[in-house]
């Protein structure tokens, strides 16, 4: 069994103790109807912790015991429905995704691939996951060659530095209360030209451990419908760094995954820079996302993913000399227990 730090355990304890208590949502009726004309009377729906989004999702047994999982899409994001099948019917033949078995305007049925995801197992057992992570890196290859490159528009310098704005935005000015940030401007534009100009390929956008997920000895991914052309280590920073993986996978795992990664792309050692590139860019992003979270929607669990996203930001400028001065501008020191009781008491 690998050895953990106490502040890594502490913080995984805590998403997953803050998962377990956020209120389950109901079956919305439509959803109830759909599940009735498809699987006629007796199954059985129970609610399953979602997403970052506003989607439902409930798994399903009918009266054989077979399961499924439903995809309840709201009136206000229903419109990204049609965009998720997009992908599905881009991706179904080459990328290993759940089946979809039956779709309406409002919900989606998709084979269940079952609660473990990659990330649990690295937490569980450290050794036991180091393969699946392999096969990841291979899955991702796979999923690099697949249509679908039409499904959303890619990544471009404009769409990087809006969403490093939201960062600016949440996380510096009304999570750590920065009054003036304009001076990360400058280096937020650098940083957006340089990603966009890397080599691109196709990207899931968000594969990291969590949406992969360990069905019978084999990985599947999720959560694919916003997949893009972009940077072609875009996806390799998620799944190597995003929510702490990189403090359970070690540095040297980290650097033979990296490796192996390059050899399956081909590539030459600028890959290692573009790679450090990429990672700041992400993190420097999700931390607007786990600042967004919680501030906005009440999720506090999200705020125990910051400190080893600024890791992440950590390591990045230490790898990229020509950024390390943004550390003066860029607030780094944070207290996740000043920023629970700041974040609670506007709620």
């Amino acid at each position: 069994m690998a050895r953990f730090s106490q502040p890594v355990l502490r913080d995984t304890c805590n998403y997953l103790t803050a998962l377990l208590k956020e209120p389950d949502s109901p079956l919305p009726p439509e959803a109830s109807t759909f599940l009735h004309d498809w699987l006629g009377e007796g199954w059985r729906a129970e609610p399953l912790h979602g997403d970052a989004s506003v989607r439902g999702y409930f798994r399903v047994t009918d009266v054989d015991g077979a399961s499924y999982v439903l995809a309840y899409y709201p009136e206000q994001v229903r419109s990204e429905l049609p965009r998720f099948i997009g992908a599905y019917e881009a991706i179904a033949a080459q990328g290993r995704v759940p089946e979809v078995l039956r779709h309406s305007l409002f919900a989606v049925a998709q084979r269940d691939v079952g609660d473990q995801t990659l990330y649990d197992l690295l937490g569980q057992d450290r050794r036991r996951a180091m393969p699946f992570y392999r096969q990841a890196i291979d899955l991702l290859l796979q999923f690099q060659e697949a249509p679908g490159r039409e499904v959303n528009a890619p990544f471009s310098a404009e769409s990087f530095l809006a969403e490093l704005e939201m960062t600016r935005q949440f996380y510096v000015e009304q999570l750590m209360g920065v009054a003036d940030s304009r001076s990360l401007g400058p280096w937020f534009e650098k940083l957006s030209a340089k990603v966009a100009g890397h080599p691109y390929t196709l990207c899931h956008r968000d594969y990291h451990g969590q949406n992969l997920h360990i069905f019978n000895d084999v990985l599947y991914v999720i959560d694919y419908q916003d997949m893009r052309m972009g940077p072609d280590t875009y996806d390799l920073a998620s799944l190597l760094r995003d929510r702490g993986a990189a403090d359970l996978l070690g540095a040297e795992a980290e650097e033979e995954l990296l490796a192996y990664y390059q050899t399956g792309r081909h590539s030459d050692r600028s890959l290692m820079e573009r790679y450090y590139e990429t990672l700041l860019q992400r993190s420097i992003k999700i931390l607007g996302t786990f600042a967004r979270q919680p501030l906005v929607r009440g999720r506090m669990h999200y705020l125990d993913f910051i400190p080893p996203t600024i890791s992440s930001v950590r390591v990045c400028l230490e790898k990229l000399p020509e950024f390390a001065a943004m550390a003066k501008d860029l607030p780094l020191d944070f207290s996740l227990e000043k920023a629970r009781r700041d974040v609670a008491s506007r709620h």
